[in-house]
């Protein structure tokens, strides 16, 4: 699973747990009015879409750590090693995230601008409408394009009717234009662009829909009971709401980004709350919605502060950055972390923005160095760590310098080199030197859960070429890389066989470091 879809995985569990609260919010408020429980399914909306932000807010703010910038150190002369390259073709699995990771991100942006589309088609509506009366305050425009009462528009609610709303009876259009008020003045249609960009964002969680239908009808409910506690009869409400639906085929005209007063799917349950003397129809007050806002937040900041493992920040690293002397980033320049009083090495590779980590550290002194093709190696030789703090680094790459040469021949017999004293011991000997001898080179195979997980890494190897060509003592250097790859590396370099490196005729043991680069093909 790549790093995107696994934060994409964990933001759908912590909406999923939101919207989860929010409805047993409303099944405790069973007893209590519509307004109520449909003040606690919006509180699990907004706290879900705003919980990309808040999560981004927690993820800036200061870790327990304060990195220190460690100047940059001159370039040094660099050596060579032995690399050798894996690359497989990323799996099924890996892919499929991969492809589903796309397919979510255009679904949802085909959401996106359906909502946006909505609200436009709904503001031009309300502007080509009309203009008639007014009631409450709120604007009541008449359009030839609609066949049922709707609300449009976020900032300023405008009340849209249909033509035939006119030869309305006078008790009908009461009723009718005190519900659509009652939208206006408790912004529905506000309520309601939250709900359908949640959607939208959660778009294959089906409880995240379900959720988002009973906003809907909740706030039908709260507008019916408003109209209910202004005196007028249940009995002739409800008449007059099934005269209006009677004439509605299900595919009525309903203007996209507004709210219609009457859907055949909700018809039932409504007619049973407004019939229902028993029914609860208070409004929220002040007090019942800063009690939402307090309870919401409550439970929106611990979730938003919960990342997952890898994100979080671990005290005792380090982290920095590869610059040239342009100060512009170098991608794909590779640095290594030499531990103090030991062989043991880690590598990592800046990533586009340049960037680097290594974490966690113990505390004690490090040596840094990084390079680059084109550029000289730069070095930091002792960086400490003391207290559990960590470091960011600044690492300086400056081009290699170019040098030229010539040879000027003559005749004559070279003066002969005085004879090595003693055996011949063993040497340490380039990487690249050591890797043109050898003879038969078996190639580590990419681990197929590896590839299943998308990890990739580097593994460091140091071994000693026996005087036969066979490799002794190979000594992993690296411990920040999956274990699987290191095996699978170890077991397809111990099978190496290299010629003998001879010196002044007789062979001998050499060093040599080898570096196994597993990639996958994105």
């Amino acid at each position: 699973m790549t790093p995107a879809a696994a934060t994409l995985l964990l933001f759908a569990l912590k909406a999923s747990l939101l919207l989860g609260c929010a409805a047993l919010a409303a099944l405790a408020l069973t007893r209590a009015s519509a307004a109520a429980r449909h003040l606690a399914w919006l509180a699990g909306f907004s706290t879900a879409l705003t919980l990309p932000a808040a999560s981004a807010i927690f993820a800036l703010l200061p870790a327990a750590w304060s990195p220190h910038l460690t100047p940059s150190l001159p370039p040094v002369a660099a050596t060579t090693r032995t690399v050798l390259t894996i690359t497989a073709d990323a799996s099924g699995w890996y892919a499929a995230g991969r492809i589903g990771l796309f397919l979510w991100a255009a679904i949802a942006a085909l959401f996106l601008l359906r909502s946006a589309f909505g609200q436009y088609r709904a503001a031009r509506l309300a502007r080509q409408a009309r203009p008639w009366r007014i009631f409450e305050n709120q604007p009541v425009r008449l359009s030839p394009l609609l066949d049922v009462p709707a609300v449009c528009g976020l900032a300023n609610p405008v009340i849209l009717l249909p033509d035939a709303a006119t030869t309305w009876p006078p008790d009908r259009l009461e009723l009718v234009l005190r519900h659509e008020a009652m939208h206006a003045q408790r912004r529905d249609t506000l309520s309601q662009l939250v709900s359908n960009l949640v959607c939208a964002l959660y778009w294959p969680l089906p409880w995240v829909w379900f959720a988002a239908a009973r906003l809907r009808v909740e706030a039908e409910l709260a507008c019916d009971d408003a109209v209910l506690r202004s005196g007028e009869r249940a009995s002739d409400y409800a008449g007059h709401l099934i005269d209006i639906v009677r004439g509605l085929s299900g595919r009525e005209r309903v203007p996209q980004g507004g709210i219609p007063m009457a859907r055949i799917s909700d018809l039932e349950r409504r007619l049973r709350a407004m019939l229902n003397p028993e029914m609860n129809r208070r409004p929220a007050g002040r007090r019942m919605v800063l009690t939402a806002a307090v309870a919401a937040l409550s439970i929106l900041a611990p979730l938003a502060a919960l990342r997952l493992p890898a994100s979080a920040a671990s005290p005792g690293g380090i982290s920095g950055v590869v610059r040239d002397v342009s100060g512009a980033a170098v991608p794909q320049a590779r640095v290594t972390l030499t531990f103090p009083g030991s062989d043991r090495k880690e590598v990592a590779t800046s990533d586009p923005a340049g960037r680097f980590t290594f974490e966690p550290l113990p505390d004690g002194k490090y040596a840094l160095r990084a390079s680059a093709k084109g550029f000289a190696l730069s070095a930091i030789k002792e960086l400490t760590l003391s207290g559990g703090n960590g470091a960011d680094v600044e690492l300086m790459l400056q081009p290699g310098q170019v040098s030229e040469s010539i040879t000027v021949s003559g005749e004559g017999t070279p003066k002969a080199a005085p004879a090595p004293s003693g055996p011949p011991t063993r040497i340490r000997v380039g990487g690249n030197v050591q890797a043109t001898k050898i003879v038969n080179m078996v190639r580590p195979v990419y681990p197929p859960e590896c590839k299943a997980a998308g990890v990739e890494g580097t593994v460091l190897l140091r071994a000693v070429i026996s005087k036969e060509g066979d490799v002794l003592s190979l000594q992993r250097l690296n411990q920040m890389v999956d274990d699987r790859l290191a095996q699978a590396a170890t077991e397809a370099v111990t099978k190496w066989k290299y010629q003998s490196t001879l010196l002044n005729g007789q062979p001998i043991e050499v060093i040599t470091e080898i570096d196994v680069n597993f990639v996958l093909s994105h």
